[in-house]
């Protein structure tokens, strides 16, 4: 091989090695909980609510059936109680309920009307998709009807007494403003649309 021949080899080497040395190194994406296992539940949960709230707040999962008890996953301190993604609907929709919230949810799994005695607040920062607007109950959209899917959003309930106070707001979700969700049922509360939300476990629509 002529001189020449192999200086043009040792160049293109050259410039492989320097072309290789350019490139940054990818990290490795960090390791986290596996999905499903209790630690992945407590941090979908936590994703729910504003950190100085899902920090101290206990975190349930969901029961395996209307009559059974939810199973406790973290102890917290400040009265508030979240849950992890719920598993029976399409998206990535877990929640963090004030007392009064957890009031109604106990009325609604026992398909009682619920014992709200002042105003409560949830969160619900990475949205939600319902079955319908109207049936509490209903697990699943009829045929050729789609999921209705909010995203980040803030849930108001008020006492029996003061149902008539939601009235004047509209019963469909649209236009970005507040809507009234099962309206005319004793499980009607109020959705407020809010901005932000960010990635967590689970986060992507899941199969159904």
């Amino acid at each position: 091989m002529s001189r020449w021949r192999i200086a043009a080899a040792g160049l293109l080497l050259l410039a492989v090695a320097c072309k290789k040395a350019e490139q940054p190194q990818q990290a490795a994406a960090p390791a986290g909980p596996a999905p499903g296992t209790p630690e992945w539940k407590i941090q979908n949960a936590m994703s729910a609510a504003p950190a100085a709230i899902a920090s101290g707040a206990t975190v349930l999962d969901w029961p395996a059936s209307d009559t059974a008890h939810p199973a406790q996953l973290r102890a917290g301190t400040n009265g508030w109680t979240c849950f992890p993604d719920m598993p029976n609907t399409p998206s990535n929709d877990p929640m963090c309920l004030d007392q009064q919230w957890m009031a109604w949810a106990q009325g609604y799994m026992s398909h009682k009307p619920p014992n709200v005695t002042a105003v409560g607040y949830s969160y619900m920062l990475m949205g939600s998709s319902e079955a319908s607007n109207t049936d509490p109950y209903k697990m699943r959209p009829d045929s050729g009807q789609q999921w209705i899917v909010d995203g980040p959003h803030l849930m108001v309930v008020y006492p029996r007494a003061q149902a008539a106070m939601l009235n004047s707001l509209p019963d469909t979700p649209g236009g970005g403003g507040p809507y009234v969700m099962w309206k005319g049922t004793p499980y009607a509360h109020v959705m407020v649309p809010v901005g932000g939300g960010g990635a967590a476990p689970g986060g992507e629509m899941k199969g159904m």
